[in-house]
């Protein structure tokens, strides 16, 4: 009976014979270990950069074999990447063209060809040999991450009187039937129907099936034909029945190679992830009642670990009469929570690879060893960012803080109020980048902007408060990826360091002045005459401005646009002067001082905005003198609002008291005049008179686009006998 079942006509398609010589690994490029069942050999992906890469073995003939996934999945090797992204190789001990000496030592070696962006293919060769270890178990099933594999002695036992396999039972008729010395294989399906094939059509369905010097092996791809999913507690298997049997005339050897596999993914929330498996396997076990755990234990990266280890890292692993459940805290030691970037949102993802290594008897000759791989990478879990405010207002700056990210996120730049900076320009300017470690292992990237930065927004709010706003644009990038991302940010603060100004006011000979003090802020207000900018009056109409930078002085004449008119009486004209500044965007008030002055009534006409005019009649207007209480309007009801023997005050609407109005050029021109009630003899039909003649016309014109103040000072002419009319506007 031959000792080795060679891989069959199909692999003979994938040999290829080497003519190139290869090279070791630099020194740090490849690391090699014996872990468990396996050896393992990682690459250094910052040796390889961009470079392409693919693998092979050689045959004990020295022949070269390139590992395809199909390949791989049938012969035992495993290709995936570590925790930090390096390439990783898992190729088990019974895997093809390892070099087995009596199950015991193990030898490999192996082709590792890289292929650069632009030049040529460089093959570099790994030789790793590995000893057994601990002693092979009767049988002993892996579940790697593509493959299934289950290998059992084939030592003869003694003699037993144990009842028979039902698969054995089932597959014996076939055993009977078929050719001698051709090593096949009997699929076994739920609803009872076989499927028997020699070993070399099994072959080319990708399974692999082999002998060594003491076990027989059967691997098996997931999702092959002959396999089927079962629910065991809920939970799903995959389940590949199979028995192996070779018959010689005297004699058939079948071998049980069933296998199963928990298939169900593990569950994920926001804290933890829980990968549970059931604690019996119908397929694999014979006699239920007589099942016994002996041990199970939970490993990483294919190393097993103690339950102090368990308890330190903060995982849960439990067993019950069902059950076998394995919990891990998210970001927890022996994974990896490494950042991550989906549409410029940071976020973080966790990578840990389990083990679960499982040993039970069914009976007296049922031992089985049970290890399943399962490495574990979440989904994408977004983070939000916090922009922590340190700022305390006496220190004059704002200090803040953008966190927490993990250790493999790096500061790029920082845009202040729209305004980029590198590192090195933001640590010029005073702003303080830095790094700000946590107790957990993450970090936050703090700055210092001064409050007095031009960048930095401000605005008044009341008395001595002012308001300040950082607007802040970190751009920070993934250091493994070197994928970049934006994360903006605002903060304000409240500071009472504003200074007012302080205002006075003087009644001057024909104007009304104001004399301003600066305070810290004045010179980034408008200031405001009334509802007008100062800007649009100052010229216009005479006012007088200086500024020494300390003191800002204003006077405004009387009568001048601007000034509003409180009273006006026989004692005198009242003036007020509103000076206020306003925030240049909203033109709301933030300062303002009023100052009001009494002018003694003299000769005048005014011509107010709001549609009213003010005149004056004096009695030494004629000679001799007249009773100014006898004048009166063309409307003789419409008298002086005030006034004694001196003087007179006329105060009247433009459309009363026999107002005309015309059109003249492009302003609108209102008349009236002011006449004297003169006393005749006799009182009816007077003909002699002492009384002087008197009319004064009153005229306001107004531009049709705007009201402006009109104001005139007259000198009459004086006439006994009689005046002449005489229009004054």
């Amino acid at each position: 009976m031959p000792t080795r079942l060679l891989m069959g006509l199909g692999l003979l398609w994938l040999v290829m014979l080497w003519h190139g010589g290869s090279m070791p690994f630099p020194d740090g490029a490849a690391h090699t270990e014996c872990r468990g069942r396996f050896f393992w050999i990682w690459l250094d992906k910052e040796f390889l950069g961009q470079s392409r890469w693919s693998y092979g073995v050689y045959s004990e003939s020295g022949q070269y074999i390139e590992v395809t996934r199909h390949l791989a999945s049938q012969c035992g090797f495993t290709a995936s990447t570590d925790l930090h992204g390096n390439p990783q190789l898992r190729i088990s001990f019974l895997a093809c063209s390892v070099r087995n000496t009596f199950d015991q030592e193990f030898s490999l070696q192996l082709r590792v060809e890289v292929t650069g962006v632009v030049g040529p293919r460089v093959p570099y060769d790994v030789t790793i040999s590995c000893p057994l270890g601990g002693p092979w178990s009767p049988r002993e099933i892996i579940c790697e991450e593509n493959y299934m594999e289950v290998s059992v002695r084939r030592a003869v036992p003694g003699i037993t009187s144990e009842a028979l396999n039902e698969d054995w039972i089932a597959a014996w008729p076939v055993a009977q039937g078929s050719l001698n010395q051709v090593w096949q294989i009997v699929f076994h399906f739920q609803n009872g129907s076989l499927l028997s094939m020699p070993a070399t059509r099994a072959h080319s369905l990708g399974y692999g099936v082999n002998t060594t010097a003491t076990r027989v092996l059967f691997r098996a791809p997931y999702g092959t034909p002959q396999s089927e999913i079962a629910t065991v507690e809920g939970l799903e298997v995959e389940v590949a029945r199979a028995t192996v049997f070779y018959k010689e005339a005297w004699m058939i050897l079948m071998v049980d190679t069933a296998v199963a596999c928990p298939i169900n993914s593990p569950t994920v929330n926001a804290t933890a992830l829980s990968w549970v498996t059931p604690r019996i396997l119908p397929s694999l076990v014979l006699w239920p009642e007589r099942y016994q755990d002996e041990v199970a234990q939970m490993g990483l990266d294919g190393r097993l670990i103690d339950a102090a280890t368990v308890a330190r890292n903060g995982y849960t692993f439990q067993t019950d009469t069902r059950l076998i459940s394995i919990t891990v805290p998210i970001g927890a030691s022996g994974g990896l929570l490494q950042s991550a970037v989906v549409g410029n949102r940071y976020g973080t993802r966790y990578s840990i690879n389990l083990l679960l290594d499982r040993h039970w008897q069914g009976d007296e000759s049922d031992r089985t060893r049970h290890l399943s791989y399962r490495p574990i990478r979440t989904l994408f879990s977004p983070q939000m960012p916090l922009l922590i405010d340190d700022t305390v207002a006496a220190q004059g700056y704002f200090k803040v803080r953008l966190g927490h990210f993990l250790p493999d996120v790096e500061f790029v730049s920082v845009s202040v109020g729209g305004h980029p900076f590198s590192r090195p320009e933001a640590e010029g300017r005073g702003f303080d980048p830095h790094e700000a470690p946590n107790p957990n292992g993450t970090r936050a990237f703090g700055l210092r902007v001064p409050f007095a930065d031009p960048l930095v927004q401000q605005q008044y709010l009341h008395g001595p408060l002012r308001h300040y706003t950082l607007h802040l644009n970190y751009t920070l990038r993934l250091v493994p990826t070197g994928e970049a991302f934006t994360q903006p940010g605002v903060i304000s603060c409240d500071v009472p360091d504003v200074v007012l100004p302080t205002f006075q006011g003087f009644c001057e000979a024909g104007a009304l002045a104001l004399l301003m003090t600066h305070g810290t802020l004045d010179r980034f207000w408008v200031p405001y005459v009334g509802e007008r900018p100062l800007s649009q009056l100052a010229s216009a109409h005479n006012y007088t401005v200086s500024d020494d930078g300390r003191h800002f002085r204003l006077a405004v004449p009387l009568l001048a646009a601007g000034l509003v008119y409180e009273s006006i009486s026989l004692q005198g004209l009242m003036a007020r002067l509103d000076f206020s500044l306003r925030d240049n965007k909203t033109r709301s008030v933030l300062a303002s001082f009023a100052i009001v002055c009494t002018f003694p009534m003299g000769q005048l006409l005014v011509c107010l905005p709001n549609g009213t005019i003010v005149a004056t009649v004096l009695s030494q207007d004629t000679q001799p003198a007249l009773d100014p209480r006898r004048t009166h309007l063309r409307d003789p009801d419409c008298g002086p609002m005030a006034s004694d023997s001196s003087r007179a005050l006329f105060s009247f609407p433009l459309a009363s008291c026999g107002t005309t109005r015309r059109f003249e050029g492009g302003y609108l021109v209102y008349e009236n005049e002011v006449t004297f009630m003169r006393e005749g003899v006799p009182a009816i039909s007077p003909i002699i008179t002492r009384d002087s003649s008197y009319r004064l016309t009153l005229r306001c014109r107004y531009p049709l686009t705007e009201t402006l103040w009109v104001w005139v000072q007259r000198q009459l002419e004086e006439d006994v006998a009689s005046v002449p009319h005489r229009p004054v506007g």
